[in-house]
């Protein structure tokens, strides 16, 4: 088994977190780290650089992590293929479309490898709603909403999270995460954005919203603030599909709960989902229409021409139960996380070894992200 040689661009808590569990795995060995601060002292077996155009210009290092504040990723990646290294980057891809074009013609021009550290597609229960969603065994996804109220005890007023000209703002250094993963979850791709946003002073911009139509009509709202305690930090994503209603919890998603209508064929797909269980079901022939209240007279039954569907978004579906149940990963936050960047790193070297591979996240993909939350900071 061939071993590739890691050196990672920014040493702070997530440079080694990465470094932690890369180190796992038994055909990646991480040989350099390049820090222009102090998070790089006591590192053991590996070389330091405190310029990161050394790192890249290192014989040994054929795959670089750039973990660094995101005005800084356009030149170090671009610099990093011309040095003939492969390269995973953390997002956002850029601060800009126009930055992020110019990664796409260096691609194109030296032919490295290089993706951006959209992990989330490769937890397990994205991948199984990916799966699900677009087999059409729920019908359209309608409507998603996302929700995330982060901590921000961790960024004191001087952070590089609140310069904007470093970071680009909340949608574009984090909200990028979730614009992809409902991109990832629907397929459809946006068609219009509208933003908007408050300050808590002058240099803190802490809460941000956005509502974006996609051209297959799917709308999703979502809203980010970094303004609480850790105590009340919390992700949830909804996801409304003509036959499902599901919750998912969790930055690192790790559990949820879903009420879907389903067949035999489609009851059969979640049991894909981790954890699943079913906690309640019903024939869809004992359910009566809750819609009216009681007295209620008496109103047109459109779809009376055929009693055997559901029509939902004036689509007819064959479902025969009402189920509702529950999922969740067994393993904690970190784990779980550690695992998704492990993936990730694999996936490249997938690439690597066969350029028919194709990886779960491009860098096309994470241009498109980009470009939503672009407009949304606007």
């Amino acid at each position: 088994m061939k071993k590739y040689k890691v050196g990672i661009i920014g040493y702070g808590g997530f440079g080694k977190f990465l470094h932690h569990w890369w180190s796992k795995l038994e055909n990646i060995e991480v040989v350099a780290v390049a820090d222009s601060g102090h998070h790089s002292q006591h590192v053991e077996n590996c070389k330091v650089y405190h310029n990161w155009k050394l790192l890249i210009n290192d014989p040994d290092i054929e795959i670089v992590s750039i973990v660094t504040p995101p005005n800084l990723h356009v030149e170090m990646a671009c610099e990093a293929m011309k040095a003939g290294k492969h390269v995973l980057l953390e997002k956002p891809v850029a601060l800009s479309e126009e930055g992020a074009e110019e990664i796409l013609k260096v691609q194109k021009e030296t032919g490295m490898v290089i993706t951006v550290d959209h992990m989330i597609r490769y937890n397990s229960i994205i991948q199984s709603f990916m799966k699900i969603g677009k087999s059409g065994a729920l019908g359209k996804l309608r409507h998603a909403v996302v929700n995330n109220y982060a901590q921000d005890a961790a960024l004191p007023i001087d952070h590089w999270f609140w310069d904007e000209a470093a970071s680009g703002g909340i949608f574009v250094e984090h909200g990028v995460h979730f614009f992809d993963i409902i991109n990832a979850l629907s397929d459809e791709h946006y068609s219009e954005v509208y933003g908007c946003s408050h300050p808590r002073n002058e240099s803190q911009r802490d809460r941000v919203a956005a509502l974006v139509l996609y051209n297959d009509g799917l709308i999703a709202n979502y809203y980010h603030a970094f303004s609480g305690p850790g105590f009340f930090e919390q992700t949830t994503i909804n996801l409304v599909y003509d036959l499902a209603r599901i919750e998912i919890e969790g930055w690192i998603p790790l559990k949820g709960k879903i009420k879907a209508m389903v067949n035999q064929q489609s009851k059969q797909q979640l049991e894909s989902i981790p954890g699943w269980k079913i906690e309640k079901s019903e024939s869809i022939n004992n359910l009566g229409d809750v819609s009216r209240p009681e007295g209620w007279g008496d109103s047109e039954d459109l779809s009376a021409d055929n009693k055997d569907l559901i029509y939902c978004g004036g689509i007819g579906y064959e479902v025969e139960e009402m189920i509702s149940g529950t999922f969740e990963i067994n393993q904690n936050k970190g784990d779980v996380y550690g695992k998704c960047v492990q993936l990730i790193l694999s996936d490249i070297i997938k690439k690597i070894e066969n350029k028919d591979h194709k990886l779960t996240i491009t860098v096309e993909n994470a241009v498109e992200a980009l470009k939503i939350a672009v407009l949304a900071s606007k």
